[in-house]
């Protein structure tokens, strides 16, 4: 763990410890920060006007932390009409 104090909005990236090949590399946004590590998601574009969300509690040692983002997305993003250009 780095001695940044940790704080809800930042952005960690999961380690090689983590041990499952397919998350390894993906940035997480912490929703949740924990004595033991973090409680948070890896987005997921479903469309122009969707995104997915896999959840995901992870250890200290899994985990590097990246920095801090000033976005949060919200849990319901507005619907954009499809351009027909």
């Amino acid at each position: 763990m780095s001695k940044h104090k940790h704080t809800i909005g930042d952005v960690f990236q999961i380690n090689e410890h983590h041990g499952r090949t397919g998350w390894i590399g993906s940035f997480v946004l912490a929703t949740e920060i924990k004595s033991w590590g973090i409680q948070g998601f890896v987005s997921h574009v479903q469309t122009h006007t969707q995104q997915l969300r896999a959840y995901i509690r992870l250890k200290w040692e899994e985990i590097d932390y990246i920095g801090h983002t000033n976005f949060i997305p919200a849990d319901d993003i507005p619907t954009v009409p499809d351009s027909k250009e």
